[in-house]
Order: C-alpha cells, then structure tokens, then sequence
C-alpha cells in the first residue's frame, strides 16, 4: 500500500472543502467579533494557535511527528494584518493549520525578542516552517495570493527538505533537485532570512535554477528569475558597476497574465531595481517598460490578490513616470482620477480596524508615490480614531510633515507616537525613532534627547520578571534597535560637542551588570559600551 505523505492527507480534505459553502461577510465579521471579545482579534481566525510556550511545542512536535508552523508578527505591522486578514482566514489554509503545530508570537510578548533571536528572524512578519524534529524547512514571503500559501505550505509538508540543504545541492549538486524543490527555492522569503545564502553567492546560482525549472514549472522559473534580476541588481549597486542581464524573461513573464499573478511581489516592487540590469536599449527598455506598467494596471483587480495588494498595480506605472526624463512633476489627470478611485474603493471595503492597518498604509503609501501628500496627510488624520494601532499612522505622519519642511510638526507626531505606543519591544521602537529624529531634527534640544533616551533604558527593566525579561530587551529586534539609538547617540556627542550622556552610559554599564555572563544578551550589551570606551578620552 502506497504511504500517504502530509501532503496527500491535505490535498484530500481540500477536496472535502471545494464542495462547502464559502464564508459570508456575515460569517466572517461573526469572526471577528469572537475573535476580538476573546481579546485577540489580530491573531487569525479559525486557526487553534498554541497555547504553551515555544519549547513545549518543539517537544509535542517531537512527540507527535507533526511540524511547526511558526507565525512571528506585531499588532500595528501593516503586512502582518495583511496575512491575518486574507491567508489566515482561508478555509485552505485553516484545513492545512491542522497538520502542524501552529505557533503565534507577537513581537511584544515574553521571550519573543529571543527566540527571534535564536532563529534569526529579521523582521515582521516572518513564517517558518520547522520539521518535527526542530529543523528549519522554510520561510515563507509576505505579498503573494492565498492559493500560493498554500500549495507552498502543502509542497514544503510533503518533502520538509530544509532550504540551506536546496541551496548547497543548488551549489553542488543541482542534479539532486527535485521537481518541489525549485518551488520552495522560488517562494523562499530570502529578505527574512540573514543565513540561508552563503556569503557572496553568485546572482548567477538563481539565474541557472530559473533554467533548470523552465520546463516542468514556468511559474518557479519567473520567480527565481526574477530574484536572480534583483541581486544582481544589489551586486551593481555594491560594486558600483554595469551589470546586464537578459531580458527575454521577463518578457515572457509579461506576456502571462498567470505569471504576472506568480510574481506579483517582485514586478509591483522592484521595478526600479530590475530595470536597471536590464541589457536593453533605451527604446527597448521604454517600450518594455510601458508594457509592464499596462500589463499590471489591467490585473490590479484581480479577485486573485487582496485588497493591499490590488493597489501595488499601481507602482510599475508610478515608478517609470517619475523615472522618465523631463516628466512633468504631476501625474496626468486620468491616472489621478483612476487612483484616487481605487483608493476610496479599497477604503470603503475594508471595515475590520485591523485589515485596514493593512489597507490604509497601502493607500497612504501609494497617494504619497503619486504625490498627493495632502490627500494621504487626511487619510492618516481620520485613521487615527479608527486604527488599532494609531502610533504606526503617526509615525507616518511625522513622515510626510518633515518632507513638507515642519520640523515641529513632525517631532509632535513623533513624541504623540512614541507615548501611544503599547508593549516594550514596539515601545523602544516608537522612543528610539523618535529621539533619533530629534538628533536628526533639533539636535541643539539636548535635554530631550537625553531624557528620552534614559527614560527608554529604565523602562527596559520596568515591570520585568527577572534576568529572563532583562535578556529579552538585549535580543532580536530589540537589540537591533537599541544598537541604532546607541550609534547615533554617540555621533550626536561628538558632532555637537554633547557631554551629557554619562547617565545614559552609566545605566546601560549597570543594566549589562545585572546580566548572566557568557549569555548572547550580555555579549550583545558590552558591544553596546564597547563605543562608549572608543569615544572617551585618550
């Protein structure tokens, strides 16, 4: 008898879900509803998330042969509500949850900073499959439509071959590939991840998979194309030379409605980037490019995509136009009147206070781009009485007030920012942006700078539970984020001739004290006064 493999399992209760009756607007706003009186209405619906911690569920991974599904994400991250609100309610993908151990951390929560740390997470949000025995598969990228979630999660469940092993095989031994694997290569979230690709890996090792797959998966192929496109567009850029690539690809690519879906992510977002390798004449390129920028705004409806990423058809254009010699500086009328459409309608759709997280920044993003910096400024000011997380439309704010030259206006909206923001990983985010924009800003205001800045280290260990809570402040993000503030703080003493950080330094000496030594944290936290040695007096 043939032994049925994770996969397969899945694939026969999806057939079970093909024939039920998808969720109403009604269903789902039940949903919601549950799910927020329940005090977690950002967390996914559907899904029976773990409830003990993250060693617990390795061991019942161990235990019960079942993988981990690893969701790491922050209440006001705009690409996290996204997934929430479209992958995490989809039947599919709720059928599929029950096949693995599903894991939510939020970034606030305790320990989060240190598992991140400990599994190199980089950023929000980032979804890590691990096989029963505790050894990473994959990651899986934000910006791709629901059907693909989950045939990437069905096809990493039924082989669970790591993707450091594909790349070494890719390296060599590409004959040792399997059909699966070039799939899991193309939808691997290489942003998320600091060690999946050694050191100086040739754009090239993309470039060849991308041939290697063109036969028995077209879709792989586009995708690892692309990524070859983009490094090698980051290996110009750090080498600062003419690197060219073909661009016969990319011109199939955009021939295919299907492929343009398949690599939304890559042709809404790095258009830039990818068209500056491109080994095209000027007409050539111009011409490709006004093909892409129409081949995108005629799917940007698709049923296909969500919401968000609906209004990423717009960039391409945006992009291109602005890119163009002699343009004049405002968007044609039509097009103004089109995106201004697209905008309302998205806003006028999206009613959950955390989908529109997702939503709202998309619009805000692409009114910017357009450049009605007056229309997104409006938007963001009625989306602080209905956001979940205002502060991360604060900060926004803050944004397009410096870019209008109000140095007051936006350091408000950062001070308003940082004293809304709730849990300490997002609250030492929100105070250190704020008082690098005071560096940045008003330099001359010493005091505040000062204050803030040991006001954000005395709230590290304000209601923390012992040694465990005070590491987690020097992991991850946290650590990250912390380094930034220290670095520019010193810059700040030395450019104004500052000699009042000795209480910052003096409490960051006594916080690395109260940590166990040969631990990462303490590692971490001498690097930190490592600069404060450099900068005293010789």
């Amino acid at each position: 008898m043939r032994k049925l493999t994770l996969g397969t399992i899945l694939s026969l209760m999806l057939l079970c879900l093909a024939a039920c009756q998808p969720a109403t607007d009604a269903d789902l706003k039940k949903a919601d509803d549950t799910a927020q009186a329940a005090g977690h209405g950002n967390e996914g619906h559907g899904i029976k998330w773990f409830e003990g911690s993250v060693t617990e569920a390795f061991s019942l991974a161990a235990t019960s042969n079942k993988p981990i599904f690893m969701y790491w994400g922050a209440v006001w991250c705009p690409p996290c509500q996204e997934i929430k609100h479209t992958v995490f309610k989809s039947p599919e993908f709720i059928a599929q949850s029950k096949l693995f151990i599903p894991v939510y951390l939020d970034g606030d929560t305790d320990r989060a900073q240190s598992v991140g740390e400990e599994y190199g997470v980089k950023g929000y949000p980032t979804m890590i499959i691990f096989s029963p025995q505790g050894k990473e598969v994959t990651r899986i990228p934000g910006g791709i439509d629901i059907s693909r979630y989950n045939s990437i999660l069905l096809a990493s469940l039924d082989s669970l071959r790591p993707t450091r092993m594909l790349v070494q095989l890719a390296l060599n031994s590409p004959d040792q590939l399997l059909a699966a694997d070039y799939r899991q290569l193309a939808y691997y979230s290489w942003g998320q991840d600091f060690e999946a690709l050694p050191a100086g890996t040739d754009p090239e090792m993309f470039k060849q998979l991308a041939q290697q797959a063109s036969s028995q998966d077209p879709e792989a192929s586009a995708r690892l194309y692309l990524q070859y496109l983009v490094m090698l567009a980051a290996e110009q850029d750090d080498a600062n030379a003419s690197l060219k690539a073909d661009a016969t690809p990319l011109i199939r690519i955009l021939a295919a409605p299907e492929l343009i879906i398949g690599t939304w992510d890559y042709l809404a977002y790095s258009a830039s980037e990818i068209s500056s390798v491109l080994d095209l004449d000027t007409f050539a390129l111009a011409s490709l490019q006004n093909q892409w920028q129409q081949a995108m705004l005629d799917l940007r409806h698709n049923t296909r995509l969500s919401t968000a990423e609906q209004l990423g058809g717009w960039f391409p254009y945006l992009t291109f136009y602005f890119a163009g010699d002699g343009v004049p500086a405002t968007v044609p009328a039509a097009q103004i009147a089109a995106i201004r459409l697209d905008a309302e309608t998205a806003s006028r759709v999206t009613r959950n206070p955390y989908a529109r997280q997702s939503v709202v920044n998309q619009i805000s993003y692409l009114l910017e781009t357009a450049g009605l910096n007056d229309e997104a400024k409006q938007l963001l000011l009625v989306e602080l009485e209905k956001s979940a997380a205002p502060y991360y439309f604060m900060s926004n704010l803050a944004a397009l007030a410096e870019a209008a030259g109000s140095i007051d206006e936006a350091l408000e909206w950062r001070r308003r920012a940082y004293e809304a923001s709730t849990g300490q990983a997002t609250r030492l985010q929100w105070g250190v942006s704020y008082v690098r924009s005071l560096i940045r800003l008003a330099p001359q205001q010493q005091g505040d700078i000062n204050a803030t800045a040991l006001a954000l280290l005395n709230e590290l260990t304000r209601h923390q539970d012992g040694n465990r809570a005070l590491e987690d402040a020097f992991a991850g993000r946290n650590f990250r984020v912390l380094r930034r503030l220290n670095t520019e703080l010193h810059d700040w003493q030395r450019t104004e001739n500052v000699d009042r950080l000795g209480a910052f330094d003096a409490r960051l000496g006594a916080l690395c004290e109260q940590l166990d030594k040969a631990t990462t944290a303490m590692a971490h936290c001498q690097s930190l006064l490592a600069i404060h040695v450099l900068d005293m007096p010789q």
